[in-house]
């Protein structure tokens, strides 16, 4: 059996326990998710839109090789090599989100499409390895280029089996992430774009846009903390002004629960000598 024949079959099980599949002459509206970060969905409303493209840039390193020159842009300008790694944790805490708040009998899939998004199995487990959901319920699609993971998104959005779509945004336009955006308020699916932060000023259609970066650890910080924290700061939300409230977010991972959110104010209190007793009784 073929690929294309399994999604089918899945697609048509589906139907049977939840209904007719969606028409694809309708436009499914998705509601909002909560994404378990108090602090984040006071400054949302309620959260994420469910059906909507939600892309979240980072982390980035500069590559350090001996005895090699620096690349040197259009400009003249001397640059540092740089390699990306996706924020998997975030996302894979977002997927459980969204698999947590479905209202249908049936759970639907999540799909990961690009390798480089790929989570460790372990992660995709909760509760001891006692709550596998995410993972049974995970379908795993590795790609060549930009132009297959585009294609394989359409196809997982269009499907009424599928409940949230992670994929590799690495090199996407204006036209793939209009696209992507369209399929997914109209499917009423979530689409989570991870792309490198260098592509920040690359124009997209998304909703959201996030960068995440690891949280600085300067002189007030003497002891680095066990577990890893990043700062998650809001680039653009539509329908939401921007400068009214915080849009910059402290997470920690926190081993059992995945990224947890600490209060905002820490963000800039992390270099703060007088902070760092407080911030350890916060965090733990």
């Amino acid at each position: 059996m073929s690929l294309a024949d399994k999604i089918r079959a899945l697609e048509g099980k589906y139907a049977a326990v939840c209904g007719a599949a969606a028409s694809p002459g309708a436009e499914v509206r998705g509601d909002a998710f909560p994404t378990g970060w108090a602090d984040v969905d006071a400054t949302l409303g309620r959260g994420l839109h469910r059906g909507a493209l939600h892309e979240w840039l980072g982390l980035a390193r500069p590559i350090v090789a001996s005895g090699k020159a620096p690349c040197s842009t259009r400009d003249g300008k001397q640059s540092t090599r740089q390699v990306w790694s996706p924020p998997v944790g975030i996302v894979v805490h977002l997927a459980w989100q969204v698999l947590e708040t479905e209202t249908d009998r049936a759970s639907k899939w999540t799909v990961w499409i690009g390798r480089r998004c790929f989570p460790y199995p372990k992660v995709l487990v909760r509760a001891g390895g006692n709550d596998r959901r995410l993972l049974e319920r995970s379908l795993f699609v590795s790609t060549r280029d930009p132009s297959d993971c585009l294609w394989s998104m359409d196809l997982a959005l269009r499907s009424p089996a599928v409940g949230a779509v992670i994929a590799d945004g690495h090199r996407f336009n204006m036209a793939a992430t209009r696209r992507v955006q369209l399929l997914a308020k109209r499917f009423g699916a979530c689409a989570l774009l991870v792309r490198p932060p260098w592509e920040r000023d690359e124009l997209s259609a998304a909703q959201t846009r996030w960068l995440v970066q690891p949280e600085p650890r300067g002189a007030g910080r003497p002891t680095a903390p066990v577990s890893p924290r990043w700062s998650v700061k809001l680039l653009r939300c539509k329908g939401l002004p921007l400068g009214q409230g915080p849009d910059t977010w402290a997470l920690e991972w926190d081993r059992a629960k995945g990224p947890i959110g600490v209060s905002a104010p820490m963000v800039g209190q992390a270099c703060d000598p007088k902070a760092t007793a407080t911030s350890k009784a916060l965090v733990g």
